[in-house]
């Protein structure tokens, strides 16, 4: 394994450099890297800033913004915590969580903080989560990232990250700051810097790792990629369409799911797919396939399996979009 240095605390930098990896082919050996950031919230790739965020709080707390290219949900980072990634060769193109959740599991446990799995992508201590992961996946290769709190800003991140009324009730939550904790409870005589270390090391050890550096012209290429896919601010708000009807489910398992549409003569005139779910999909596409159809529901259902079973959402099928998209609660609300 190899271990990257990254000082960068530019949140669009540290991003592209990821993206560069992913693309580059510049290893054929897995990468890890530990890094952080200046204040930030991190959108999933198919949230709706405009419905996650409150951008006044954001803009009053002086927050970069950025769209990941993974799904999942938004958090919020800062110097006090950091940022794992695991970039690994792999042929496979599923969504898998153990091996990055093992890798900082298992690091945790090295430094002293008894961590453990709650569900498909978070690690928790004491029933509270410290740790939340999200992957995406390029050609040949796999990218696993996430969150560590050890000494965030909790009042910030609360005051910032709305929580959705349909997964407040459906997962028993009544805020953000409810269900997290910083880690720094468990080491209350660490600095941030120490706990950072820690991690490093007891990842290098553990794994045997080398460390690489890049050279001028790989950080040139990835300033290039910083301004073109995370800094832009179309990528990060897309626009603000206007739809006649909103449906919106959470589905366990899945995620939250909400599609935007409108109708002009019994046809799909405009659709958007959007939720914290984890997939590989290009909405954009997906949306696409759907427009023009008949608003019918065996219809929608033929052209929604066909573009899943080429790029599945994890743990949501083609017939629970379509009760969202038809509003049938009996079997999504589960």
């Amino acid at each position: 394994m190899i271990t990257l240095p990254v000082t960068s605390r530019d949140v669009y930098h540290n991003f592209a450099l990821e993206y560069y990896l992913m693309t580059a082919h510049a290893f054929n050996e897995p990468v890890f890297m530990l890094w952080t950031t200046t204040p930030t919230v991190m959108l999933g790739k198919y949230q709706d800033a405009f419905s996650e965020l409150d951008l006044n709080a954001v803009d009053a707390h002086g927050l970069t913004v950025v769209r990941r290219y993974s799904g999942g949900g938004t958090i919020y980072t800062d110097e006090g915590g950091c940022q794992f990634t695991l970039i690994m060769p792999d042929q496979t193109n599923d969504l898998d969580f153990s091996q990055g959740l093992t890798l900082i599991q298992q690091a945790l446990v090295a430094v002293g903080i008894h961590a453990t799995t709650d569900s498909r992508n978070d690690l928790v201590v004491d029933g509270l989560k410290v740790s939340g992961s999200a992957q995406y996946d390029e050609p040949g290769y796999k990218l696993h990232h996430g969150s560590l709190l050890f000494d965030s800003d909790m009042a910030t991140m609360a005051s910032v990250l709305k929580v959705d009324p349909v997964k407040q009730k459906a997962k028993h939550i009544h805020s953000v700051h409810q269900r997290t904790i910083n880690l720094k409870a468990q080491k209350p005589d660490w600095t941030p810097e120490q706990f950072r270390q820690g991690i490093i090391d007891a990842v290098s050890s553990a794994n045997n790792c080398r460390t690489v550096t890049l050279t001028a012209a790989d950080e040139a290429r990835i300033s290039e990629i910083a301004a073109e896919r995370f800094a832009d601010p179309a990528v990060i708000y897309g626009d603000r369409q206007t739809f006649q009807m909103t449906r919106k489910r959470y589905v366990k398992g899945g995620g939250l799911v909400q599609i935007d549409y409108s109708l002009n003569d019994g046809r799909l005139s405009a659709v958007r797919l959007s939720g914290d779910f984890f997939s590989n999909l290009d909405t954009s596409q997906f949306s696409k396939a759907l427009l023009g159809k008949p608003f019918d529901r065996e219809i929608m259902k033929t052209v929604i399996a066909r573009k899943l079973s080429v790029t599945p959402i994890l743990g949501i099928t083609a017939e629970q979009l379509v009760e969202v998209l038809f509003d049938d609660k009996k079997a999504v609300e589960k």
